[in-house]
């Protein structure tokens, strides 16, 4: 843009583009897949976007600089929980996703689901929960509310039940004949 050194301040201010920074789009951009995942059967299938591939200290510092105090950007589990110093790395956690699936993908009901919120892994949905009066089935999500990084969410109608923390992968695999009959 060319600009004239004539006029008033008022007249070059007319004239002159401000852009203000939109963090949100900006993070939207980050948690966008690119390119789309064509199959997304498994976690890793959506591991495609900016902060899943970009070196992890500058997805941690583009996060912390545009989360702010108020922590209203939506971010997956493990990048809130690598934000505080609970997780190692975001490579152990994508190893917990694998190991969820590993466990999950191979018993018989369980499926995932890959339409989550912003740059999250997904969830399981145990089918045969999925029955009247419920109309929500049992789910298997992580989450970063606590060290064991799994809550089971109990199938139900109309009042969503409190999810039942699980203590990791091993946690899940000794409640899954529980978790399977309710």
């Amino acid at each position: 843009m060319v600009r004239s050194t004539e006029g008033s301040a008022e007249a070059r201010a007319v004239d002159e583009v401000q852009l203000e920074p939109v963090p949100r789009l900006e993070w939207s951009l980050a948690t966008d897949v690119h390119p789309p995942a064509l199959e997304a059967a498994r976690p890793a299938s959506l591991r495609r976007s900016w902060i899943h591939t970009a070196p992890e200290q500058q997805v941690l510092e583009l996060f912390r600089k545009l989360n702010g105090a108020k922590r209203r950007l939506p971010a997956p589990w493990w990048l809130r929980a690598l934000d505080r110093g609970e997780i190692p790395s975001r490579d152990a956690a994508f190893e917990i996703e694998d190991e969820v699936h590993a466990v999950l993908g191979n018993r018989p009901g369980w499926v995932f689901v890959p339409w989550a919120g912003a740059g999250e892994a997904g969830y399981w949905e145990y089918a045969p929960s999925d029955r009247a009066p419920m109309r929500m089935p049992t789910t298997v999500v992580l989450t970063d509310q606590h060290p064991g990084w799994l809550n089971v969410v109990p199938a139900h109608g109309d009042t969503e039940p409190v999810p039942v923390p699980v203590k990791g992968v091993a946690g899940l695999v000794a409640l899954l004949p529980q978790i399977e009959a309710w």
